[in-house]
């Protein structure tokens, strides 16, 4: 499916490069049919010593050069950057974007051409192989489309296939994921050193903790409710430190949180 296929990814980034990286380790693409495009010079220089990529620093013939063009670019950037390339697309291109909350109809009506637009949005996990992505197909994607785009980001974790009008909810839960992690994260950390712990000592301890709770939601197949209530000894510490959280209405504030960046991702659009 992807033996035959040149990929060109316009912006080399953290995520253009964790892409990148990805899909060469896992063998899905070969370094050879990967070309970069970037305005930063230095940086794709760097990323062709890693790699060994091709690069330019010229989108139009990123373009031209690519069976799938990749756009690893901000929602800012993405209308200024597919205005200035708009009348090179061809209908026989596959269009892959990851600029978070831009929808596909809005690239539809800048590039003006009936060709196969995937929207995907995957998260910095994929940095490191653990990504969850989530694509969604525009007006014109197909089976193909979608199972290309599949296989492509679940070489960088895991990658399932939404409506489109899911995509807000999916950015905002996965997307934006990570940063709500690792608050809890900082906050345990933060906790342990103010209750006495050595600040190397409290980072082993969460870290691990986390990386063990994580574990056993996927090895076990249960859900965070039942395991939360293995932890939970009516009358013990950890019923304690819950009530706090149930006190402050953590759920509620995550839950607001999650409404504030959809909100914001269909600002975005």
């Amino acid at each position: 499916m992807l033996r035959e296929k040149k990929l060109s990814v316009i912006g080399a980034g953290q995520m253009g490069e964790a892409l990148v990286k990805g899909f060469i380790q896992s063998g899905v693409l070969e370094a050879k049919q990967i070309l970069l495009s970037d305005v930063n010079l230095e940086r794709l220089e760097s990323l062709r010593a890693k790699y060994q990529v091709e690069f330019t620093t010229d989108n139009r013939k990123a373009v031209e050069g690519g069976d799938i063009v990749l756009f690893a670019v901000k929602p800012q950037q993405i209308e200024q950057v597919l205005a200035g390339i708009k009348e090179i697309f061809r209908i026989d291109q596959l269009i892959i974007s990851i600029a978070a909350g831009v929808k596909t109809e809005k690239i539809y009506s800048i590039i003006g051409k009936d060709l196969p637009i995937v929207r995907v949005m995957p998260n910095t996990p994929a940095l490191v192989g653990k990504g969850m992505s989530v694509i969604s197909r525009g007006r014109y994607a197909d089976d193909l489309s979608a199972e290309i785009a599949l296989k492509l980001f679940s070489s960088v974790g895991v990658a399932v296939e939404l409506p489109e009008n899911l995509q807000n909810q999916a950015t905002a839960v996965s997307g934006s994921g990570p940063a709500y992690f690792f608050l809890m994260v900082e906050s345990l950390i933060e906790a342990g050193i103010k209750a006495g712990l050595d600040k190397d000592v409290a980072g082993k301890l969460v870290i691990q903790t986390m990386a063990g709770s994580v574990a056993l939601l996927q090895e076990t197949g249960k859900n965070a409710g039942e395991l939360r209530e293995k932890v939970t000894s009516p009358g013990g510490t950890t019923a304690a430190a819950l009530q706090v959280f149930s006190k402050h209405e953590f759920r509620y504030i995550v839950q607001e949180a999650v409404k504030a960046a959809i909100k914001r991702a269909e600002e975005l659009a």
